[in-house]
């Protein structure tokens, strides 16, 4: 007889632990949620979404209040004779953005396997990014450079926008000085680039911190 009230005893104890965890807080007071708990449930904004791994693209022409901006991530280190994905996001900077479209172009020795063509975004809301993935596929060694050519209309004005993108391929540069015995492998690829119009600026978006990693 005993033995049978310890039981129950035990069990209704349980029920009142459990009661106090949770089950039964709705008639309690609320705990004010503490400002680092608030913060973890705000909603993630789109531009929150672009990996932080993503580096800006070198835009060849500016016109004046350049309405978008171009960001890239090559998903893996590019190898000869190997397709590579790189991941591209088109930001809308203003409101006034009513249409963007383009084209990707990729210069001779790096093939453009997939992604040639950007599909067209009408009225994008600001701030979120387009986003469009490529494939290219280094025929050998080298500093390879691709283009996004967009066109965008924005305030009743059509302009085209060209941007460049560096793919570091197998060894690099072939004539790169040993470790060591110079600059910095970077600063040797962007010294290297600087020789082809269009190619330096884009080179030393590769060679940065963060942006080393995402384009070897």
């Amino acid at each position: 007889m005993q033995t049978g009230t310890r039981i129950l005893t035990l069990c209704l104890a349980g029920v009142a632990l459990l009661s106090g965890c949770g089950f039964g807080s709705k008639q309690g007071t609320a705990i004010p949620s503490s400002p680092t708990q608030a913060a973890a449930r705000k909603p993630m904004s789109p531009a929150d979404a672009i990996s932080a791994n993503m580096v800006s693209a070198v835009a060849l022409n500016k016109p004046p209040g350049v309405p978008v901006e171009v960001r890239f991530e090559i998903k893996d280190r590019p190898q000869i004779a190997q397709p590579v994905d790189v991941d591209l996001v088109i930001v809308p900077l203003s409101a006034s953005v009513d249409r963007v479209s383009g084209k990707v172009q990729a210069e001779d020795g790096l093939d453009l396997v997939d992604g040639a063509d950007i599909p067209t975004s009408d009225r994008p809301p600001e701030g979120v990014p387009i986003r469009h993935t490529i494939k290219v596929q280094p025929e050998r060694d080298g500093i390879f450079m691709f283009t996004a050519v967009l066109a965008v209309d924005a305030a009743g004005q059509t302009s085209t926008q060209t941007f460049t993108i560096p793919v570091i391929a197998g060894a690099g540069m072939p004539d790169l000085p040993a470790p060591g015995s110079g600059p910095t492998n970077g600063q040797a690829s962007a010294a290297s680039a600087a020789s082809v119009p269009g190619r330096a600026s884009a080179a030393l978006v590769a060679a940065k911190p963060g942006g080393a990693a995402a384009a070897q």
